[in-house]
């Protein structure tokens, strides 16, 4: 029995082999070449986001929420361009604050791909679902994705005038 398995197994590997040339005016070799790669990520594009006075002034006196984006391209080399985000922010416990080095307001974070274009809510520490690339090379010429960040309406009225309020927000792209 143990036999039959290991002649299965043997059979299902391609025999690839090296021929040796023989001696003459010429002589001709073969060598099989093989390459694998690992899944692969990479996110560029990235810029900083600045809430901008004005705006916060409009949303603070209207009521709403103030979103602002970042357009970014996400590359993966799975053969269906699929890759998953994990965010993580430096407030505690990773979460999603700014912080003015005495009061901190939250913010969330969305995020979206070109493929689907579904918006899709981020939670600090968890990997999302699964998002898929269009991008053909690691380093995008065109904007695949787009990160948004909202600041609640109550954490703007909570802001103190003339303070400046900053957090890092990181993006953990993985290929499964």
């Amino acid at each position: 029995m143990t036999f039959m398995v290991a002649l299965l197994f043997a059979s299902a590997v391609p025999a690839y082999a090296a021929t040796q040339g023989t001696p003459g005016p010429t002589s001709s070799g073969t060598v099989t070449i093989n390459a694998t790669i690992t899944p692969e990520v990479s996110i560029s594009n990235l810029n900083d986001i600045t809430f901008d006075t004005t705006v916060l002034r409009t949303a603070l006196n209207t009521g709403a929420d103030v979103n602002q984006s970042d357009p970014l391209c996400v590359w993966s080399n799975n053969p269906d361009g699929s890759y998953f985000i994990t965010a993580t922010g430096d407030g505690a416990a990773n979460a999603f604050t700014l912080n003015d080095g005495t009061r901190t307001l939250p913010y969330t974070v969305s995020f979206t791909e070109e493929v689907t274009r579904r918006v899709v809510s981020i939670t600090s520490g968890t990997k999302s679902r699964q998002f898929v690339s269009n991008a053909s090379a690691p380093v995008c010429v065109n904007d695949n994705a787009l990160l948004i960040v909202t600041i609640p309406n109550a954490g703007i009225a909570a802001m103190e005038a003339t303070t400046t309020y900053t957090g890092v927000l990181t993006l953990l792209v993985s290929p499964t």
